[in-house]
């Protein structure tokens, strides 16, 4: 088992004084001689905000404890986890294989896309009314209020993205009939507000800021649907030449096939 004074946790408000490597490396957390350090978590996504970090670090170190207390009880040697390790090995050496070739085989043109909205341009109409929001949530209707009064007023730019950061707020699109009643009312109805709430939710009170509404009816512009579009036909594509460099490595490597015996 672990002592406490195996585990190291360092926090991110706390990198003043981080532990460093001999590197000059920002150490976030270490179990035994494993360390997690801040250019790791900061690799796998550029904009992490403090709380995903926390997360992301509790993560690893549960992880971490638990892989070793395994590997203290000898699982490593039992041969179903083995099997299983060299399985995954395997297919996480294709995958990778077939992920590559296929970078630089599927190519997908501004002009496939700008087509593929053309000729179906019906599926991107809108059957419910829509509404681009940003959706604050607390626990208390003083700092609801304190959030509108910030909207209301124009906050500068510092501010603005201050109040956004410290609640996690991002832009996000909503339909109408998928919100509360209350909500939906607020944001779809016929007062057509640009600020709405405090909404009391029973759990905690909502703020909404409106930044566009679109009325049922209405068609999505290409740059709203431009990545989706991008995803569909690079999918396709990439499905399509998946089957073909797997039928040209069976042309290349021995392959035998034998249900006889099933």
């Amino acid at each position: 088992m672990f002592k406490t004074s195996d585990i190291a946790i360092i926090t991110l408000f706390a990198l003043a004084g981080c532990n460093k490597t001999n590197d000059n490396v920002e150490v976030l957390a270490r179990v035994g001689n494993s360390v997690l350090t801040k250019d790791a978590v900061m690799n796998e996504h550029s904009e992490y905000r403090a709380v995903e970090i926390e997360s992301r670090v509790t993560q690893w170190i549960n992880a971490e404890l638990l892989y070793h207390a395994g590997m203290g009880a000898g699982f490593h040697k039992d041969l179903t986890i083995v099997n299983k390790v060299d399985e995954y090995r395997k297919k996480l050496i294709g995958q990778t294989y077939l992920e590559m070739t296929l970078q630089s085989l599927v190519r997908v043109s501004a002009e496939e896309i700008k087509e593929f909205y053309t000729e179906k341009k019906e599926t991107f109409k809108r059957l419910r009314g829509e509404a681009l929001i940003n959706n604050f949530f607390v626990d208390s209707k003083k700092d609801a209020n304190n959030i509108r009064t910030l909207l209301e007023r124009g906050a500068g730019y510092k501010k603005r993205d201050e109040l956004f950061e410290k609640h996690g707020v991002n832009a996000i699109s909503v339909e109408e009939d998928q919100l509360l009643p209350a909500i939906n009312k607020a944001v779809f109805g016929k007062s057509k507000r640009n600020y709405v709430g405090p909404i009391n939710t029973g759990s905690g009170f909502v703020v909404i800021e409106v930044i566009k509404r679109y009325p049922k009816g209405t068609y999505r512009n290409l740059d709203d649907v431009y990545d989706n579009i991008y995803l569909m036909i690079q999918k396709r594509k990439a499905a399509i030449k998946s089957a073909a460099i797997i039928d040209s490595l069976k042309q290349e490597y021995l392959f035998e096939l034998n249900f006889g015996g099933l």
